[in-house]
């Protein structure tokens, strides 16, 4: 596949889609989490808390791979992107109100969340005071495509 074409078919892949698994890793024990995400180009951004499992494990080692696909019943339909690369805190969620705009914008259901957590009682806006965003900037992403053969994939190179 021509790069351009596959830039523009990952892309619409990651907007068409909801949830990220996130594998991070430290002192040589995996971890996989699901986070919703929104992506402004290919950079992918989530929130979460610092002192989740995962979230410690980004400040030990910010190199994760990832993956965005569906559950398929049949092996020959899988598709889905794996990629890998660097996760950095960024900040609280009213340090990026563009990414928090982003995030409103693909799911409208989150903006009490991130703008009035105080409507959700006391014991969610304590726990959305302590969110972070993240910034997930991808070195490489595979487009995998079984239609086209099994395992098929095809390679973007970012970084």
């Amino acid at each position: 596949m021509e790069r351009k074409e596959l830039e523009k078919a990952i892309l619409h892949y990651m907007e068409s889609h909801n949830t990220i698994s996130l594998a991070t890793e430290r002192d040589g024990v995996p971890h996989a989490a699901s986070v919703f995400f929104v992506n402004i180009g290919f950079d992918l951004y989530f929130f979460s808390s610092p002192t989740s499992r995962h979230g410690e494990n980004f400040s030990y080692n910010p190199m994760i791979s990832a993956t965005i696909n569906e559950d398929y019943s049949d092996w020959q339909s899988i598709k889905g992107i794996q990629l890998e690369g660097l996760v950095k805190n960024i900040g609280g969620i009213l340090e990026n109100v563009r990414i928090s705009r982003a995030y409103v914008t693909k799911f409208p259901d989150v903006v009490d969340f991130l703008f009035s957590p105080q409507k959700l009682g006391q014991a969610i806006a304590q726990k959305v005071a302590g969110v972070k965003f993240y910034k997930l900037e991808p070195s490489r992403i595979y487009l995998i495509n079984n239609e086209l053969g099994f395992g098929h994939r095809d390679e973007l190179i970012l970084k």
